[in-house]
């Protein structure tokens, strides 16, 4: 009777579940939705004053109890003390974590390994304290009504329930800390199915409009497993098409052959048509030909551009801080997302010699003559009026031109508007409901993605693709129609609806003067024939060059008689989607580009899909990460103890009465 029931335990039996709402609606706040907004104060401060009144109440419980009980308040207080670090932990990894802390790294690398292993050891201490606490919990529940009589009965059981939930605990963050050091771990090993890609949609296209039938020969061993699949691969592509004709050689047997088109090993593909001839060399033995042959397409339709037509020359302007001027870049720096090195090897796919255009070359004066399209990727700075006249004059004249714009850039399209029929607008885009996570911060949110593509040929490959599959845009302004042009432009690409113009650049949604709508990403424009253009003009004209030499051009009045076909002009919102960063990433981002080079070259027939087994990188949108976080690192474990609680319940209640 020395006891007093009521004093040995203050803490009511529903105080641990109070903790663990406490710690989510915490962990909500801060890691959910962030930012600097009131309603991450709001969240967040509710669930730290739920955890730190429970672990208080906790505390005046421990002091008032006694003998086992004081035993089973301790466990409990240390492990709501636990899953607060645990939290705690969470929120230093984060960025503003590391800024209010002044924790500065020297490279990305360091910084990602430090936010990688805080996370982990949080995740593993926050499991660690709520499955003890709330196993303990439980047994203390069942039992909640019997008083400071029972707590001295129960607390064996409230012990191994607590231990048991620890077991549960330390394998998942074992499975956790595996997990970790297999990903740093930096060794892997193909075990993967393997399979020939297989002919795609757009090396169908260009076989089947070609003339002259595609003569295919292949010298290879008489036994030999690359000769299986690339012969498969050809026999598709005849079956497709009707239109190629394959041939099987042992270079050893028909030496003359070989010596014909220069074969002087084995496992050679040599495509003819006409006098035109192209060459694929691949490995001898199949494990060392798997990865080319996942994505042999791709090589045979590189090889094919060159024997449908001639090479044609395309030109990128240099000058003005463009993405690919060398003179842009600062102290021999490169960054991935200002290069567009994989731009240029996709023209060299296409059949397109690349060559730069600025004042030297004649941009100030007349495109040259051989310029099947002219392409202008991020400019920083303006063009000159000089500059402006001449791409006007060569779309007059029934020229291809490419503009992908960048919103901080000073460069407008000034007088080529009335041409085109569009106005750029320079202001960011953003949207805090679908965007793609790189910072981890809300800057993130002009990393907007869509899949709003219209029928169009300067978008065939996307528009062909299934509901979700979409582009990624690094910032991205938008396109306005000009009433007073004669020209009618498509807008091919539009946002999805819930993006909004960022007026103030504070990335968040202000409802009182920002709108979300679908805002104009890509616009086609076609033009009329080829205008009549002024006989004062001189038919040709010689350029100086910085090394002294001269290149002839012809000009505006040659430019319009040999042009019979009428403008294309192509005009992009943001110059960062076609990038190298991106490029290598996102596969429709490529898609876009190339099927735009088609259409601009009036080569819309040959677009489609390169087809590929490689495995694609995955983008995943913020909610989409969200989503698939929780349910592999959260929901896995909350199955796994879900179930042992029903066996339990079940075994439990199978029992005799005693």
């Amino acid at each position: 009777m020395g006891v007093d029931a009521p004093a040995a335990r203050t803490a009511p039996w529903w105080l641990t579940w109070v903790v663990a709402g406490g710690l989510l609606v915490l962990f909500f706040g801060e890691r959910i939705i962030g930012g600097l907004g009131v309603a991450r104060f709001a969240v967040s401060g509710v669930g730290a004053l739920l955890v730190i009144g429970s672990i208080g109440w906790r505390f005046l419980s421990w002091r008032h109890a006694t003998d086992k009980g004081k035993g089973v308040e301790g466990l409990l207080l240390l492990c709501y003390v636990g899953g607060l670090v645990g939290v705690v932990g969470f929120i230093v990894s984060s960025a503003d974590g590391m800024r209010w802390l002044g924790i500065e790294f020297g490279d990305s690398a360091a910084e990602r390994r430090y936010e990688s292993a805080v996370q982990v050891l949080s995740a593993m201490l926050l499991a660690i304290a709520l499955l003890p606490a709330l196993g303990a919990q439980w047994a203390l529940s069942a039992h909640r009504h019997a008083g400071h009589t029972a707590l001295q009965v129960e607390s064996q059981r409230v012990f191994e329930t607590a231990g048991a939930g620890l077991t549960v605990a330390l394998a998942g963050a074992a499975l956790m800390l595996a997990g970790y050091v297999t990903s740093e771990w930096d060794q892997t090993v193909d075990v993967s199915y393997f399979k020939t890609s297989s002919p795609g949609t757009g090396t169908e296209e260009m076989t089947r409009g070609m003339s002259d039938p595609l003569r295919v020969f292949l010298f290879f061993p008489e036994i030999s497993e690359v000769k299986d699949e690339v012969g498969q691969y050809f026999r598709t592509l005849a079956d497709q098409t009707g239109n190629v004709i394959i041939e099987e050689h042992d270079r050893m047997v028909a030496p003359d052959l070989a010596r014909e088109f220069g074969v002087s090993t084995d496992a050679t593909v040599v495509m003819t048509r006409g006098d035109r001839t192209a060459r694929i060399n691949l490995p001898s033995v199949i494990r060392s030909a798997r990865a080319r042959l996942r994505t042999f397409d791709q090589e045979v339709q590189e090889q094919l551009w060159s024997l449908a037509r001639e090479q044609r020359t395309a030109y990128l302007t240099v000058g003005h801080g463009e993405y690919n001027d060398p003179a842009a870049t600062e102290g021999g720096q490169t960054d991935p997302l200002r290069t567009v090195a994989i731009l240029r090897e996709g023209l060299g796919i296409l059949n397109y010699a690349v060559e730069d255009l600025g004042l030297p070359q004649g941009l100030g004066q007349a495109i040259p003559d051989d310029a099947a399209m002219v392409i202008v990727i991020g400019p920083s700075s303006p063009f000159l009026n000089e500059e402006m006249q001449a791409l006007d004059r060569y779309m007059a004249s029934g020229g291809a031109v490419l503009f992908a714009l960048d919103p901080e850039s000073e460069f407008q399209l000034g007088l080529l508007e009335e041409r085109l029929g569009i106005r750029y607008e320079p202001v960011p885009l953003a949207n805090d409901r679908q965007f793609v996570r790189r910072r981890g911060n809300v800057s993130d949110r002009q990393l907007i993605v869509t899949d709003q593509f219209t029928a169009h040929e300067a978008v065939t490959t996307l528009s062909r693709t299934q509901v979700g599959s979409g582009i990624l845009l690094l910032g991205s302004g938008y396109l306005e129609r000009v009433e007073q042009s004669m020209a009618r432009p498509r807008f091919v690409v539009r946002s999805l609806p819930s993006t909004y113009a960022d007026l103030n650049g504070n990335y968040e949604f202000d409802a009182s003067d920002e709108v979300r709508r679908s805002y104009n990403l890509v616009a086609a424009i076609e033009g009329p024939a080829p205008e009549s253009v002024d006989d004062t003009i001189s038919t040709d004209s010689t350029i100086n060059t910085d090394d002294g030499t001269g290149i002839d051009v012809t000009t505006d009045r040659a430019q319009a008689v040999a042009n019979t076909h009428p403008m294309r002009a192509l005009v992009y919102a943001d110059a960062g989607m076609f990038s190298d960063a991106v490029l290598s990433s996102v596969g429709l981002n490529a898609a876009l580009f190339a099927d735009g080079i088609r259409w601009l070259g009036g080569e819309e027939v040959f677009s489609g899909e390169i087809a590929s087994e490689e495995d694609i990188p995955i983008i995943h949108t913020r909610a989409e990460d969200v989503a698939w976080f929780y349910s592999t690192i959260m929901g896995a474990p909350l199955l796994i103890l879900v179930a042992g609680i029903i066996t339990v319940v079940r075994r439990r209640s199978g029992r005799p009465a005693k």
